[in-house]
Parts: C-alpha cells; sequence; structure tokens
C-alpha cells in the first residue's frame, strides 16, 4: 500500500499572492506524477487554500519531491494525520469561516473532476464525505459562519453610509454576499460579466450591465468584488476617485488594485476580522473537534480494511448526537432535567446495541455501518 500525504497551505500562513504561486508548484508537480504514473493525487483549490492530496510508494525521490512542496508555509502531513486534516476540511474546522460547510461543495467539486485518484483516495474521500456528513448531524453547534456574511456585518458594524452597496460576481460567494446584504436591509446592485446565473435569483436587487458597474459604484457605500478574474477589475486610480467607496475584495486572486485613499478590505485581512467575529462561536465547535479526531482514526484504518470497530464507533457517536440533542429539547419543552433524560436514554440505548456489541458475525460490520448512517456498500 502506498503512503498517504497531503501538502497544505492555508490563509493560516499565507497570503493571496504567496498561495497562487503555491499553485503553481502544485500544478508543476501533478504533471511530473502524470509522467511518471504509478501516483494518486488530487489537487484542491479554493480562495483561501491550496491542497495537494497524494499517495505514494514511499521512495527517496518522492519524499523528497514532498519536501521541497512543503516549505514556504506550506504543510506536509501523512497517514492519519492526512486523514484527519481532510475530515476537518470537510467540517469546516479549518476554514477562515469556522464551521462554515461550503468547502463540502468545492472539496466534492474537486474530487469529482480529478483525474488521479486510485483505489486508496477514492477511499480516503468517499469514508471521509461520509464521515464528515455523520459528524454534521450529530455534533454540529448550527448556525454556521460564512465569509460573505462576516464581510457584510464587518462593512455594517464600520459604516453608517446609507447609500446602496454593489456586488460584482455572482457565483457562489457573490450570490450569498447579494443576499446577506438585503437581509441586513441593504439596497443592493448586482453586476455580472455573463447573464445572470440561473441560481442566482435576487428579485430585490437591482442588475447594473457589465459595462456600467464601475461608473455606478461611485453612488455607492461599498463594492463587494466577487469574480474569478486572475486580474485586478478595479484599478487603484478608480478606487482613489471615489475615496467614500469602501473596496470588500472578496476574490483570490485579489480583484483589486491597492489604492491610496479609502478603505480596501482584502481576504487578507479577512483572516483578522473574522477570528474577532468567530471567536465565541468557536467554542460550541468543541465538541465536534473531538468526534473529527475520534473519527479521524476510523477513516485511516478503514483506508486500509474495513474492520467492525471503524463503524462501531461512527454509530455510537452518532447515537450519542442523537441522545443530546433530544434531551435537550424535551428538557425545554417538559420542564424537565436534560442531565436526568440524556442518562436514562443512554442507558436505553446501551441495553438495545448490547447484543450487536458483542457480535462477531460476518453481517456486525454491515449492521454499523448502517447505524453510522452511511449506508450500504455500493
Amino acid at each position: 500500500m502506498g503512503r498517504l500525504c497531503v501538502v497544505s497551505m492555508d490563509h493560516n500562513s499565507s497570503t493571496v499572492e504567496t498561495r497562487s504561486a503555491f499553485s503553481e508548484r502544485v500544478s508543476a508537480y501533478i504533471d511530473g506524477v502524470g509522467q511518471n504514473g504509478g501516483a494518486e493525487y488530487l489537487k484542491l483549490e479554493t480562495c483561501n487554500r491550496i491542497e495537494l492530496y497524494l499517495v505514494f510508494g514511499g521512495g527517496s525521490d518522492e519524499r523528497e519531491a514532498v519536501s521541497s512542496l512543503a516549505s514556504d508555509g506550506a504543510a506536509a502531513m501523512f497517514d492519519y494525520d492526512a486523514a484527519r486534516h481532510l475530515l476537518r476540511v470537510l467540517l469546516g474546522l479549518e476554514s477562515m469561516a469556522r464551521g462554515e460547510s461550503h468547502i463540502v461543495s468545492q472539496v466534492k467539486a474537486a474530487y469529482g473532476a480529478s483525474k488521479g485518484c486510485g483505489k486508496i483516495l477514492h477511499r480516503l474521500f468517499q469514508r471521509a464525505f461520509g464521515v464528515a456528513a455523520s459528524l454534521r448531524s450529530g455534533r454540529h453547534p448550527g448556525r454556521e459562519p460564512s465569509i460573505p456574511y462576516i464581510a457584510a456585518k464587518h462593512y455594517a458594524e464600520n459604516s453608517n453610509s446609507p447609500a446602496p452597496v454593489m456586488v460584482v460576481g455572482l457565483g457562489e460567494v457573490g450570490s450569498e454576499t447579494a443576499r446577506v446584504l438585503s437581509l441586513m436591509g441593504r439596497r443592493v446592485l448586482v453586476s455580472n460579466r455573463t447573464e445572470r446565473p440561473a441560481g442566482a435569483m435576487m428579485p430585490n436587487a437591482e442588475t447594473v450591465p457589465w459595462g456600467e458597474w464601475r461608473e455606478r459604484a461611485r453612488e455607492c457605500g461599498a463594492v463587494f468584488l466577487c469574480t474569478s478574474s486572475p486580474v485586478p477589475i478595479l484599478s487603484g486610480e478608480t478606487q482613489d476617485a471615489m475615496p467614500g467607496v469602501w473596496t470588500m475584495d472578496l476574490g483570490a486572486p485579489h480583484q483589486s488594485a491597492p489604492r491610496n485613499r479609502g478603505v480596501r478590505v482584502t481576504l487578507d485581512e479577512m483572516k483578522t476580522i473574522s477570528e474577532r467575529m468567530t471567536r465565541e462561536y468557536g467554542k460550541f465547535l468543541a465538541a465536534l473537534e473531538d468526534e473529527a479526531d475520534r473519527a479521524s482514526a476510523a477513516i485511516s484504518a478503514e483506508i486500509s480494511v474495513l474492520t467492525d470497530d471503524t463503524w462501531k464507533h461512527l454509530a455510537l457517536a452518532r447515537a450519542r448526537g442523537i441522545i443530546k440533542e433530544r434531551a435537550s429539547r424535551h428538557a425545554k419543552r417538559y420542564g424537565r432535567d436534560e442531565e436526568e433524560l440524556e442518562t436514562f436514554a443512554s442507558s436505553v440505548m446501551n441495553a438495545f446495541l448490547r447484543p450487536l456489541v458483542a457480535a462477531r458475525a460476518a453481517h456486525s460490520s454491515r449492521a454499523w455501518r448502517i447505524l453510522s448512517g452511511e449506508g450500504e456498500e455500493e
């Protein structure tokens, strides 16, 4: 079996520019792997992270190549640590907006588009998707944050301008930004290079033709840049000519050039803003983090061999999450003691599952997997 590895660079150790350079290095590495053959690989690229998931034979040349990638803010993790990292990424625990779920669709898109996955990476990602979904349902505190929400809230808290706001780019980030701003009671103007995507339905937003958005931005309090342009679409000179208009640059690479006058907030600054705004919320993720650490060992073992204990642990974790959530709900509804209800429910669960815990029959692994919420093997 080859060795599992992930080389990761994210917002905690880099800037938008350094991640862009790292992305090119990863692509060059993948080109080399494709020529040599034999290794499995998957590249994950989002606004805030660039990662290479890799399975290699462990030879000295391969180790040196991985070590050369793991520099300038990038970190290499192997085996259990690599599986743990992927699970934490899927749970939003490594995101700038900790606990968010947008990352799941981004990882699934990268996995679906990858041509370098073999049996080990396929098993890793398929298991991680299922486990992450199970843990979210049982341990996630809800009320998840997002970068669009944090950016909009930061602007609302620090600007008293009653002027409308402009959102440029209507992909996933731009559409959510426009919706959040609208829910905050703002008049929203939107502009997209092509016809507005079907999923970006915002009836209260005014659509501005692409060629006119810079001129219309002058009447706004802020312009939120959410496109995927590889070069800046808003010059420093244009920004300086409207010093009262904030530039909220949520793109990677940067969608705006540096300015001399007025306020410009980029993803690099959003890291500190997000940490401040989500500090209290992060405390509610402690239980999820604990379960993620435990489940990572099961995923790591699952990569090489299926065992009863793999799914048994996940099923019991799921059951504990359900018990805790329902005990809390019924305690509030009927005025009962939450801890007492949780203890009673746990004893019933233990009695119900005791025969299966003791079983060593051929069907037990399948039963535990179904109870974990993962479903049957396809």
